[in-house]
């Protein structure tokens, strides 16, 4: 049996209470482990060369991969304390063991935490489906902010009942796309016409930049006007906003309702399950990494109780006090707490 030295007597006993039972390691190792992965762009070889040179021992990489592997669900939801029921959706490319995954984020926007994620093999409308009325299932859902899939708007109506928001970053995105590669490098238009469209166009995507709803009505009416101006392979664009304006620009409507899904990418930029591509070696080591994202990310910038983010921090970090955690939240939520205890008092 491993024995362990006594930090207090210097004697050897075959157990310790920092151990659990059939443990080699103490809990310092693995909660060093488990932060590291968290919050560091550390491969599993990193993490071994920082435990040797903070502790003296080099576990095996299997070993680590086995610490940061915990049993989850099939999608993996997090615990907040309400739900704004208004959201963003979005996939993400992954690598398991060397085959290609999708990862399925809903997020609420208002708490500024993720809702429920799960790793599928194939993105399916009918996985997305099952994914969506799952996770949102008994929660209020006011609007969901999606980009340009055709699958999309009849699940968000249809199946859970809200109203469908396009993304604007993705729809001009791909209008730009085509106006780069199909309208300036064709022969087909003078150089008058292309000057004549790209003015046109800027003026389109000003709509959904105003300041109000009227405003961009306005401005929208506008480009209706000059629309002959359009290259045909632009116009498509805007016809599909006269076809459902408030589709396109419910978020000016509403300020609470995003204009794009930026907040989401955020949220894939921080958690970077790409960074190293022998990360995920499983589908329950790739489960496992979300689970622990969303709970580091709620803690860091949800807009959920102090109280509630200490909990879930000593929950995930059971060594760290408050004094440790609370650096951990970001500025933003930091105004907030602030906000919320002079609310409160």
């Amino acid at each position: 049996m491993q024995r362990y030295c006594c930090e207090l007597c210097g004697s050897f006993s075959p157990s310790h209470p920092s151990v659990k039972d059939d443990h080699r390691y103490p809990r310092a190792v693995t909660q060093l482990a488990d932060a590291i992965d968290a919050f560091a762009d550390a491969s599993l070889e990193a993490i071994q060369d920082i435990l040797t040179v903070h502790y003296g021992v080099r576990p095996a990489d299997q070993q680590i991969h086995n610490w940061q592997t915990e049993p989850t669900a099939e999608i993996v939801e997090n615990d907040l304390p309400v739900y704004s029921g208004v959201y963003t959706y979005d996939e993400q490319y992954l690598t398991i063991n060397g085959n290609r995954a999708y990862r399925l984020t809903v997020y609420d926007e208002l708490m500024r935490a993720p809702v429920a994620e799960a790793i599928v093999r194939e993105c399916t409308k009918e996985t997305v489906r099952t994914f969506l009325t799952t996770a949102l299932a008994e929660k209020p859902t006011a609007v969901i902010t999606t980009d340009g899939r055709s699958d999309y708007p009849e699940i968000v109506e249809d199946d859970l009942d809200a109203f469908h928001h396009r993304c604007r970053f993705h729809f001009i995105k791909n209008g730009e796309k085509k106006l780069r590669r199909t309208v300036f490098q064709s022969v087909r238009y003078s150089d008058t016409e292309k000057l004549r469209g790209a003015i046109v166009w800027s003026e389109f995507k000003s709509v959904f930049a105003a300041p109000s709803y009227e405003t961009g009505l306005r401005r929208f009416e506008a480009v209706l006007d000059k629309i002959e101006h359009l290259p045909s392979e632009l116009r498509t664009y805007v016809e599909q906003v006269m076809g459902n304006f408030d589709r396109f620009a419910v978020h000016l409507r509403d300020e609470a309702v995003p204009s794009t899904t930026n907040n989401l990418e955020r949220y894939y930029g921080h958690t970077k399950p790409t960074r190293i591509k022998r990360r995920f070696r499983s589908l329950q080591h790739a489960r496992a990494f979300l689970k622990r994202q969303m709970r580091v990310r709620t803690i860091k910038q949800g807009l959920i109780s102090r109280e509630r983010s200490l909990s879930l921090g000593r929950e995930l970090f059971p060594s760290l006090s408050r004094e440790q955690l609370e650096p951990l939240f970001t500025d933003a939520k930091q105004r907030y707490l602030s906000w919320r205890d002079r609310d409160v008092d």
